[in-house]
């Protein structure tokens, strides 16, 4: 057997009945191969903390693409998403009969490689990668509430006060996420940038911003909110500032389908359908 370009694999799967078998199939393809294999649940990920991997597959949908996202650090292997999930925007279609396939196809070196840049937050002294958006909403849904932005590019600086139900911020590949049912911009994955979008804002004309990946964004809620960081609360906040930044710790991700057909995707996973 010839020696395999990748000696070990982590496969992160999501606790379901069909995501476990996907996951045994995945497991026993890259076994064959010579490779090892270790296995973890998705919310089970603080027990590789710390360990890197030169391939991570990820079996599920984009909860678990997010949730590796958020709590992965600097873990920087090349990840194999596999879809089994009922949202899979950041998957290829890739069925369980022809995962044999799409596995030859790795080891010949039969694929490209994306680049999803994430972003950075950091709130009460915490860090956290970020790949769709980081959330800062109103816990009183029943009034509008107020929010204080800072905003620094490498041109400008300005501070302004919004009155909305919340403020969300996050990398362009977030864009396609809660960004864009607040009719936010879809904005290309390998575009380097941050958007920034309000939840109902008071002002109507205000609208979403379009920032260089550069920028540095603070969010401080001036009524008692909820962070959400890809949509998992992390704290409850009031005149305490969240910031974003762009993150150079990116996820390399394996497609077999190269360009893809994002845009398409997108809209119509979300059209409204009998």
């Amino acid at each position: 057997m010839d020696t395999p370009v990748f000696t070990s694999a982590l496969v992160i799967f999501k606790p379901s009945g069909s995501c476990i078998e996907v996951a045994k199939k995945l497991t026993d393809h890259l076994r064959r191969r010579g490779v090892e294999v270790e296995s973890v649940w998705v919310d089970d990920l603080y027990r590789i903390e710390g360990r890197e991997f030169p391939l991570i597959a990820l079996v599920g949908g984009d909860g678990t693409f997010l949730r590796f996202s958020r709590l992965a650090g600097k873990t920087l292997g090349l990840v194999l998403p596999v879809p089994c999930g009922r949202r899979t925007a950041f998957y290829e279609d890739i069925k369980p009969e022809e995962l044999g396939s799409f596995i030859d196809r790795f080891f010949v070196g039969d694929f490209s490689i994306e680049y999803l840049p994430r972003a950075r937050v950091v709130v009460e002294n915490r860090e956290y990668n970020v790949l769709n958006e980081v959330a800062a909403v109103n816990v009183d849904q029943g009034r509008v509430g107020s929010f204080k932005l800072t905003i620094k590019t490498p041109s400008v600086s300005t501070e302004f006060e919004v009155e909305s139900d919340g403020v969300i911020a996050g990398p362009s590949p977030g864009s396609s996420a809660y960004n864009l049912s607040a009719r936010g911009p879809l904005i290309d994955f390998s575009h380097l940038g941050l958007f920034v979008n309000f939840l109902n804002p008071l002002q109507l004309n205000l609208t979403p911003i379009v920032l260089p990946f550069t920028s540095r964004v603070v969010i401080e809620p001036e009524v008692v909110s909820s962070v959400y960081v890809d949509g998992e609360k992390v704290s409850s906040v009031y005149n305490t500032p969240v910031e974003v930044t762009g993150s150079w710790e990116w996820l390399r991700v394996v497609r077999f389908r190269a360009p893809r057909g994002w845009i398409l995707d997108v809209l119509a996973k979300r059209a409204l359908s009998q």
